[in-house]
C-alpha cells in the first residue's frame, strides 16, 4: 500500500577546482514497499530546474535505482564499488554518464527513514565532481 510522504533532498557537489554546490529541496511524493523492496515516487519541484520530470527511487538490497522520466529520461544505479553507465536525455542533448558510488546507507521501515549517497559522477568519462546525497522520508500527516 502506498503512503503520502515528505521528501527531503540535500545535495552537495564539489568540484576538482573547489567549488561547492549544495542544494536542499522537499518534495511530496508517495512511498511503498512492494516484495520488500522500497519504491520512492515523487514531481522534482521547480527549484531543480526539472519542472514536469517524475522521480522513482527503488531500493534493494544493496543497489538503489534512480529513474526520471517526463523532460528529462535518465538512470542512475548506486552499486558501492561498481561503476554504472547510462544517457542523460533531454530536449537539448544526450550525455554519456557514470555513477560510482563510494558510500551507500538505506535505513528505511514502513514509516520512511532516511538514504544516504557518497558518489563520483562522470560525463563522458571526464570527472565532474564528488557527491554527496540525502534523502529523508516522513509520513506526512494532515496538519
Amino acid at each position: 500500500m502506498s503512503k503520502a510522504v515528505k521528501i527531503e533532498i540535500i545535495g552537495t557537489q564539489v568540484y576538482s577546482d573547489g567549488r561547492v554546490d549544495k542544494v536542499k529541496y522537499q518534495a511530496a511524493g508517495s512511498f511503498q514497499k512492494r516484495q520488500g523492496k522500497f519504491i520512492i515516487i515523487y514531481q522534482e519541484p521547480i527549484e531543480t530546474g526539472m519542472t514536469g520530470v517524475s522521480t522513482v527511487l527503488k531500493t534493494e538490497e544493496n543497489r538503489i535505482i534512480l529513474n526520471r522520466m517526463g523532460g528529462a529520461e535518465f538512470r542512475q544505479v548506486f552499486e558501492p564499488g561498481i561503476l554504472h553507465h547510462s544517457n542523460y536525455v533531454t530536449s537539448f542533448a544526450s550525455i554519456y554518464m557514470s555513477t560510482l558510488t563510494e558510500e551507500m546507507e538505506i535505513n528505511l521501515t514502513e514509516q520512511g527513514g532516511h538514504i544516504t549517497l557518497k558518489y563520483n559522477l562522470f560525463a563522458n568519462d571526464e570527472k565532474v565532481s564528488d557527491n554527496m546525497l540525502e534523502i529523508n522520508i516522513k509520513e506526512d500527516t494532515p496538519q
